[in-house]
């Protein structure tokens, strides 16, 4: 029984969550497919590999959406933005989705303990598994920032930031901030439902 105790623990402080942290939406401005039709996604991480997966997995889920990846890689992003914005321009982009995780942090908390009530029942008291003193858990929150810019504008539209915690994978991870992201646009009325 107390293995079974520590396994819900660490089950239930091992799930994924993710929320927005906070918003901001340009006064005025909204997202109607009609005014933006392509729209350039750009996930900006240090490994290749994991933007590449990222941005395949967030424009899978829409048909004016593109991924940046084979445009232009990381050091071209970080090292020469003017002529990457000339290139976006160029190649007839709408709008940029701009992806990053701020940062990592790591929070303890304390899984209060308790006791094992099999053990009451039939009088066999064995105090290590009788009494459970608790334990700490450590959860990782991945903090995202999603930006949403106008490129014939060269206008911040909408901002986001997404607080994820233990994500098990990147693909769950991606798909949990996309939601929360598209869910709080609509809440924002920076997309507007016809």
């Amino acid at each position: 029984m107390k293995k079974l105790f520590f396994a819900l623990c660490i089950l239930a402080a091992s799930c994924s969550s993710t929320s927005i942290v906070n918003s901001w939406t340009a006064p005025g401005e909204t997202y109607t497919p009609d005014k933006y039709k392509k729209v350039l996604v750009v996930v900006l991480a240090k490994d290749e590999q994991a933007r590449r997966a990222a941005e395949d997995l967030i424009v899978s889920n829409n048909k004016s959406l593109q991924a940046s990846y084979p445009m232009f890689s990381s050091t071209q992003l970080g090292d020469d933005t003017l002529k990457v914005k000339n290139m976006i321009k160029a190649q007839g982009f709408d709008a940029l989705l701009v992806m990053r995780l701020l940062t990592t942090k790591a929070k303890s908390t304390f899984v209060q303990g308790g006791h094992n009530q099999a053990y009451q029942k039939n009088g066999i008291y064995y105090f290590g598994d009788y009494v459970n003193a608790g334990a700490y858990a450590t959860d990782m929150d991945y903090i995202v920032s999603t930006n949403f810019f106008s490129v014939s504008n060269e206008k911040l539209l909408w901002s986001g930031v997404t607080a994820s915690t233990n994500p098990k994978k990147l693909d769950k991870l991606i798909n949990d901030v996309a939601k929360e992201v598209v869910l709080k646009m609509k809440e924002d009325k920076f997309i507007v439902e016809k």
